[in-house]
């Protein structure tokens, strides 16, 4: 017998951020998704997600909803890629950049920058 298998296998091997307000995951999809920029904080479902998408030196990601663009900018993304893509992100924001220096074991991503923006109703009806 194997035991137990978790239920999203991509994630098991995942950092988890030691600072709480960069990456918040469960392993319950999440309703919404809460995005924290320096000046503005939105929920929006995940049912208007429509595509994640990672930089290759994993300093980009950037979320397409029906609704809003969100370009996020840090370093170590990809375990915000694999959360929010798998529906277990909760919340995302900014995080300390003293969370890392040189030399420490990363611990998992560091947000540098946020911005959500709503896409126009003219957008909207081409998508």
């Amino acid at each position: 017998m194997s035991g137990l298998k978790p239920k999203y296998p991509d994630s098991s091997g995942l950092p988890r951020s030691r600072d709480p307000h960069c990456l918040e995951t469960r392993d319950v999809p999440g309703v919404c998704l809460r995005l924290e920029a320096a000046r503005q904080r939105v929920a929006i479902p995940y049912a208007l997600l429509l595509q994640v998408e990672l930089s290759e030196d994993e300093t980009g990601c950037d979320l397409t909803f029906a609704t809003h663009e969100v370009r996020i900018r840090g370093r170590y993304l990809r375990p915000v890629y694999v959360a929010v893509s798998q529906g277990e992100a909760v919340q995302i924001g900014l995080g300390e950049s003293a969370d890392v220096r040189e030399g420490d074991t990363i611990l998992g991503p560091l947000i540098t920058g946020v911005q959500i923006d709503p896409i126009d109703e003219s957008a909207r009806a081409r998508r």
